[in-house]
């Protein structure tokens, strides 16, 4: 069966929950296929009856037939992941900055930038964080930089679907337009940057972070405001972003209750 690339499929009791539940990426939402021998626990029913509400057709199908459905769209590791529901979905659509910039800013705003982020589960993870801190949303690159895909919906546990993900042509640029628009912004790297416990954290702003060993590109911690770092043990050189990131997040979200 040759792949529809105007369908994907989200996966896991989480994820597909968060989709029928907000839909923040306005996906037309096809059909729900759920395995005959799931477990009907309370998740399930109120997933089925969340698309009872929306209209939304439930197909149940035996083992065999629902993995050899999806075993061309979706890998051997993502069907042993799905537990046994599968919701069918239009691809995700990104939030458009310059209406955020214009009528859903305040002056508590702040927004994560990834700068070369190229791992789902890093980003599922910082998805996550956003989440648990409050972050508005996630600003991420169209070329050289992980997007929203069905894995990602999976990793983030719903969290996609709590967080505003922008799509931009150019970082450096977006850069500028948010400083335009009053943002501050700071840049997570190891050397050369003050402690991020220490740093003054002034609102609304946005922290840039790169990947592990790589970092943030020269030219985007040259247009920073502060460059900011993780005190650490000099047993460890870096952290992943995923790691690195809920820890900035933490004293962000402290900076903003303070």
């Amino acid at each position: 069966m040759a792949r529809d690339r105007n369908r994907e499929y989200v996966y896991g009791n989480n994820a597909v929950m968060a989709v029928l539940d907000t839909n923040a990426g306005n996906r037309k939402i096809y059909k729900l296929f759920i395995k005959k021998n799931k477990k009907r626990s309370p998740i399930i029913k109120s997933i089925t009856d969340l698309c009872r509400k929306k209209n939304v057709q439930v197909i149940e199908q035996d083992g065999h037939r629902f993995d050899s459905y999806f075993e061309p769209h979706l890998s051997r590791l993502d069907l042993e992941s799905a537990q046994g529901i599968i919701l069918e979905v239009s691809p995700y659509n990104y939030y458009d900055l310059d209406h955020y910039l214009n009528s859903q800013t305040t002056g508590k705003s702040f927004l994560i930038m990834l700068d070369g982020v190229t791992d789902v589960g890093n980003f599922g993870s910082v998805l996550r964080n956003c989440s648990a801190f409050g972050a508005d949303g996630i600003i991420v690159a169209k070329n050289r930089s992980v997007q929203v895909n069905q894995r990602v919906a999976k990793t983030s546990a719903g969290a996609l679907e709590k967080v505003r993900v922008f799509r931009v042509t150019n970082l450096a640029r977006t850069m500028e337009k948010l400083k335009d628009n009053q943002f501050w912004v700071y840049g997570s790297q190891v050397e050369n940057a003050e402690s991020i416990q220490k740093a003054p954290l002034n609102f609304p702003l946005v922290m840039v972070m790169g990947s592990e060993f790589k970092g943030i590109s020269a030219l985007i911690a040259k247009k920073c405001d502060y460059l900011v770092r993780i005190d650490m043990s000099q047993n460890i050189q870096s952290l992943n972003v995923s790691v690195a990131s809920g820890i900035i997040m933490y004293w962000i979200y402290k900076g903003l209750k303070s």
